[in-house]
């Protein structure tokens, strides 16, 4: 099956909205705070939901080519398949414990560990992900949706009851904290709906004839997508005027109505990515910007902090801007001319997948 751009290309995104997003925050005045907060209000579906969204869509197509190998190579059985996925899921997790012990663990002691910041979302998406997948389409659309609606109200209750028991404020900070990050409610139910998004395109993607395989496209992905994600997104600002009295709820990270804003969005942004990547970019550009993003996202993540200090809290919301332009593409550049000379060295999901591939085949 052909690599899909569209894919890496919205991976690169989210990356890059992480990017702007951390070095806005870090560099602007304290007085001029609120134009972060409000940009981020207004497109926060590109960060950490998105991600997993996308999350779901690959580890799909991982699972199904990985399958089809099962069945064409001999020495490649389903038990060296599981151990590769579970060793990569492994290394993932503890790579998202290490980052929780240093970033927070001086804040909230060992209960810090378990905090849910996206490296530690991933991994235990990433765990539920296989069993996942064994389910039909129309089961994983009712679990997502199902999540979606009982995320708020359980979120609301614990979030009353967790300073009267210990035994609910350890059943929120399982499955909450902190709330304003990645936890695994609702955010499960963006990787949940990748999955069932990346079994569209392993269907459509498979197939070998050029012209069907571009019509079906155009029909079950482009158009699809832009209809449905377009459908959600007036349902959510609909949902928050006129039965939650609250025009604004659908901005609000985290809200019931936001998860259907942002889901929305998502299907709307990878309809758009798939439709110029296959129809109106020309082969030259379609890796040129996005993709390195995407391909050291990762590195990217545990890396790209160095920059904060540069520059804190100096510029106001006036010439913020091209230093932090300029910031974004010298990280491109350094990107490209890593790829260029390194390829995969530096890229450190690729060498877990390697670690993973390493270590699962059958020893002799």
């Amino acid at each position: 099956m052909i690599r899909i751009k569209s894919i890496d290309a919205f991976r690169g995104l989210c990356m890059l909205y992480m990017i702007f997003m951390h070095i806005f925050e870090w560099w602007i005045i304290p007085s001029d705070i609120w134009v972060h907060t409000a940009g981020r209000m207004m497109i926060e579906f590109i960060g950490g939901s998105s991600f997993l969204f996308i999350s779901g869509i690959s580890t799909t197509l991982s699972i199904r080519l990985r399958k089809e190998k099962v069945k064409s190579d001999p020495n490649y059985s389903k038990r060296v398949f599981l151990k590769e996925y579970y060793y990569r899921t492994s290394f993932f997790l503890a790579v998202g414990l290490i980052y929780n012990a240093v970033t927070v663990l001086w804040l909230w002691g060992i209960w810090g560990l378990w905090s849910w910041y996206i490296l530690l979302t991933i991994p235990v998406c990433l765990a539920i992900g296989y069993p996942l997948v064994k389910l039909p389409k129309v089961y994983r659309i009712i679990l997502a949706f199902l999540i979606v609606f009982i995320t708020y109200p359980l979120f609301i209750v614990l979030e009353s009851l967790k300073d009267i028991d210990g035994g609910w404020w350890i059943i929120y900070h399982l499955l909450f904290n902190p709330p304003w990050e990645d936890p695994i409610l609702p955010m499960f139910s963006f990787f949940c709906l990748g999955t069932v998004v990346g079994e569209v395109f392993y269907e459509i993607y498979s197939i070998n004839d050029e012209n069907l395989r571009r019509t079906l496209i155009k029909k079950k992905i482009v158009s699809n997508f832009l209809f449905y994600g377009t459908i959600l997104i007036l349902i959510s600002i609909i949902s928050s005027i006129y039965i939650f009295n609250d025009p604004i709820s659908f901005l609000i990270r985290g809200s019931f109505t936001w998860i259907i804003y942002a889901i929305g969005w998502d299907l709307i942004i990878m309809g758009l990515l798939t439709y110029l990547h296959e129809f109106k970019l020309s082969p030259k550009w379609k890796n040129r910007f996005l993709f390195y993003f995407s391909f050291y996202s990762l590195t990217i993540y545990l890396g790209h902090s160095i920059v904060a200090l540069i520059f804190w809290d100096v510029f106001n919301m006036y010439n913020f801007w091209i230093p932090t332009s300029l910031t974004v593409i010298l990280f491109w550049l350094i990107l490209k001319i890593m790829y260029k000379k390194t390829g995969s060295k530096f890229s450190l999901k690729t060498v877990i997948s390697k670690a993973a591939v390493y270590l699962s085949k059958d020893k002799d």
